[in-house]
């Protein structure tokens, strides 16, 4: 599908230059640039990924092209791009740009380390996390990409354990109505057996996780769904980096948007959905080694 066609499916206002825009409007001056410090290298031209800047030889510094704001969706790649902090987005100077420090850069050794060794936690303590790092989690989050910047990701937190086992036992009541529903599901069994062990005692949604993290967005986005996947992907393997322990809550995302009790208690926005739901809390065990995976299954062309 078409970019502008993406777009009006996402109800959002549509610019003609090059179909792409963003939710919020922007001012008539997209770019300026600081003549003395510019040393007309053209990277923020390079770097502009619709196109919007040009340096030529009638400038002193680079341009916005005609009706740049019109496709601009603020990616910020000019401002970060430029050597000599020279140019400034309406939306972002160089200072209010976060600095890259070099002494904190990792090698692929290190994040291979840190994503192979990312277990899905189904072992708790019974302790809580401070607001503080799960915030901080979150606005490392924040930064996962989306779809045309349009940054669609809103987040929930459930922090009273209380409230996170409220939640699981309305999931297993939506079970129980899927499975009445619908005599032939195709997951029956799995289900079935999970309801059972949760009637038999066992916390078979949450797993005795102190906290859930809800991700959020407009169910007319159509970037929505995979910008929450990504930035909760973001958020786990941060909290594996902070010594903490995170699961993915598939029977969450199953019965969050169908079952119109656990709908109303979540209380999200109108028009939003759930489109992904972690665990998350102190793991209660340490693990010291990676186990195998399935070997890599790759055509190349």
């Amino acid at each position: 599908m078409p970019t502008a066609d993406l777009w009006s499916a996402a109800r959002l206002p549509i610019r003609p230059a090059f179909g792409l825009c963003l939710p919020w409007s922007l001012p008539m001056t997209l770019i300026a640039v600081d003549g003395e410090k510019c040393g007309r290298c053209g990277l923020c031209a390079a770097a502009c990924p619709a196109g919007l800047i040009e340096l030529s030889e009638a400038s002193p510094v680079p341009l916005s092209v005609e009706k740049a704001e019109e496709g601009c969706f603020e990616c910020g790649h000019c401002v970060a791009a430029c050597p000599r902090e020279a140019l400034s987005h309406r939306n972002a100077t160089p200072a209010q740009c976060l600095p890259i420090r070099e002494e904190l850069r990792v090698g692929v050794e290190q994040v291979g380390q840190l994503m192979r060794s990312r277990r899905s936690i189904r072992n708790y303590e019974d302790r809580a996390v401070p607001r503080e790092t799960i915030g901080e989690l979150l606005d490392v989050a924040r930064f996962a990409p989306s779809g045309c910047n349009s940054q669609p990701v809103h987040w929930l937190v459930v922090y009273e354990t209380a409230q996170v086992r409220r939640i699981s036992a309305m999931v297993v009541d939506g079970i129980r109505n899927m499975l009445k529903q619908d005599p032939g599901l195709s997951v029956r069994d799995v289900l079935e057996r999970l309801v059972n062990a949760w009637d038999n005692g066992a916390d078979i949604v949450s797993r005795g996780a102190p906290h859930l993290v809800i991700a959020h967005g407009p169910q007319d986005n159509p970037f929505a769904s995979s910008a929450c996947i990504i930035a909760l992907t973001y958020f786990e393997l941060a909290a594996s980096a902070s010594g903490l322990g995170a699961c993915w809550m598939g029977l969450v995302d199953m019965t969050a948007n169908t079952w119109p009790p656990l709908r109303q208690f979540l209380g999200l926005p109108k028009g939003h959905i759930v489109l992904g739901a972690m665990a998350l809390g102190h793991p209660r065990f340490k693990y010291a080694r990676i186990p195998p995976r399935r070997e890599l299954r790759v055509a190349w062309r």
